[in-house]
């Protein structure tokens, strides 16, 4: 484990030194492929010296299109080796949304693994980057034949030294999400990453014998501090998987070896709402970081996976973990107490702090230097937005007890205002999920003919269930208050989301063509108290 004092500041001295002290010690786990400490700052010094006869040098960005594949972790760490930034990309963007952020950042380079070609390609001529790298086995058969292969970027001719990034040194660029908007990339400098990383290692309930499982991507601060870095810090190793399957996600974290995974809301609810196996508590994984369990869910998800729930909540710009339950003191619903790092309070709208109890803004901000990000790239008024009254401001409503446990509420966007009422859509999704038939539901606000909003829900049922609108609209009259209770709903196939698993709210208030079904047309009428 982390011996006392041992403290890294940069991704380059992480990786040297590592490989030093853990040697043949498994660092990174894929499917069909695992890296010792040793190997990985080889192979990073050799992909390092071939970025270095390519041009690629300190500051210069290359953006990646890669999967969960040992490709990501030697692209990451050989860029910071050349003092150079890695903007990963998710890999579900194509069409304008994957120009956009390709032009944004304007990189000097990129990787595409072969099965992403196809979205790439379209792009090319217009975004013209200097220099283009393929990856992967498996690929398209329109993949240029005369483009470098990424395995034949390594070299073992040194390049000239580059002394190891600073602190805040800009490590990556992540893009936001983009749920409620066009995406924003966040500076990460070094600091942040590893800082934010020691500090949920060290409240993940680790041991020497810890493996850290994720099938989230790469390409997000989730999988790369909460599960890369917190592994490597703390000398244990980090496992991946390609993506998220729900129905063999145990089984897969068994033959990882691993002891803690990572979940999001999504996630979480998926895998409650499997079929009930005699596997479902008999694999090897004892801690689950999650965020978003609720609580009608967490005593029973505990209970029938036989796991332990350590809830947490954090953002791309201020750590992928801000807020964390103690490890011997978790609180049930609640997403913790904040980390070492981080200074957290709830303001109102005017930024003035409110009582223990009262719904408020979360605001944050960094007790060292470094520890959050440095802006949004080339949008300093966005960054000027965000940061107000020296804090940070989320955007999303907590509520915190007189002990200092915080508990989420909702997206403060994500707010429906009805007839002088703000409403919490994760409220009316919760009660809408408890019906039977229902695997998932997504609530928004839509425009009322009376001013403010309306309620609409969108509804997924589970494989092989019916239920019709009546049905659902009575099951909320009765499970809602009346001022919660949706006037629309429309079932849908499958819940828009991003790679994240984060429901996107946005394609769903702009979703036009579907059977939309209106509860007062219905006849069911909603009766105040």
């Amino acid at each position: 484990m982390l011996d006392p004092g041992e403290e890294y500041h940069d991704l380059t001295t992480l990786v040297r030194e590592k490989g030093r002290k853990n040697g043949t010690r498994p660092a990174l786990r894929f499917a069909g492929r695992e890296l010792s400490y040793r190997e990985l700052d080889r192979e990073t010094d050799r992909v390092a010296n071939g970025l270095a006869e390519a041009g690629v040098g300190p500051g210069d960005r290359v953006a990646a299109l890669l999967f969960n594949t040992p490709e990501f972790p030697l692209l990451w760490f050989a860029l910071a080796k050349r003092r150079a930034v890695l903007v990963p990309l998710n890999t579900g963007l194509k069409g304008e949304l994957l120009r956009y952020e390709l032009a944004d950042c304007r990189p000097t380079g990129v990787v595409v693994d072969r099965r992403l070609w196809g979205a790439y390609a379209p792009l090319r001529d217009g975004l013209r980057i200097p220099r283009e790298w393929v990856g992967g086995v498996d690929g398209s058969e329109g993949t240029p034949p005369d483009l470098p292969d990424f395995a034949e970027l390594r070299s073992d001719v040194g390049a000239a030294p580059v002394p190891p990034p600073a602190p805040s040194d800009p490590a990556s660029i992540l893009y936001t999400s983009g749920t409620t908007g066009p995406p924003k990339g966040a500076i990460i400098p070094h600091e942040q990453m590893l800082r934010t990383s020691l500090e949920i290692g060290q409240r993940s309930r680790l041991r020497p014998d810890s493996v850290l499982f994720t099938a989230l991507p790469l390409f997000h601060c989730n999988a790369q501090e909460m599960t890369t870095l917190a592994a490597m810090l703390h000398d244990l190793t980090a496992a991946f998987d390609e993506r998220f399957h729900a129905s063999t996600y145990w089984e897969t974290a068994a033959g990882m070896g691993a002891t803690h995974v990572s979940l999001l809301i999504a996630m979480i609810n998926v895998l409650f709402k499997q079929p009930d196996k005699p596997t479902d508590a008999t694999h090897s994984v004892r801690t689950a970081l999650t965020a978003g369990t609720t609580r009608a869910v967490w005593p029973e998800f505990e209970r029938r996976f036989a796991v332990t729930i350590v809830e947490l909540y954090g953002m791309t710009e201020c750590g992928c973990t801000t807020l964390m339950n103690p490890p011997d003191a978790v609180r049930v619903g609640s997403i913790g107490t904040p980390l070492g790092f981080v200074e957290a309070d709830v303001v109102d709208d005017d930024d003035r702090p409110v009582p223990p109890g009262t719904r408020g803004e979360l605001v944050v901000r960094p007790r060292a230097p470094f520890t959050m990000f440095l802006g949004y790239l080339d949008k300093p008024e966005k960054t000027v937005e965000a940061w107000r009254n020296l804090w940070f401001h989320t955007g999303d409503y907590v509520t915190r007890d007189p002990d200092g446990y915080y508990y989420f509420v909702d997206r403060k966007k994500d707010v429906i205002r009805r007839r002088g009422e703000n409403l919490a859509p994760y409220d009316v999704e919760t009660a809408i999920n408890r019906h039977p038939a229902v695997f998932e539901s997504v609530v928004v606000g839509v425009p009322s003919p009376l001013g403010e909003e309306d309620v609409k829900a969108f509804v997924q049922l589970r494989p092989g269930a019916t239920a019709s609108a009546q049905e659902l609209f009575e099951f909320c009259v009765e499970h809602l208050p009346f001022f919660m209770v949706p006037r629309y709903l429309e079932f849908i196939d499958e819940v828009p989301k991003t790679a994240n698993q984060k429901a996107q709210r946005f394609v769903l208030r702009e979703r036009r063509g579907g059977t939309q079904y209106d509860r007062e047309a219905l006849g069911i009428v909603v009766r105040k108290p």
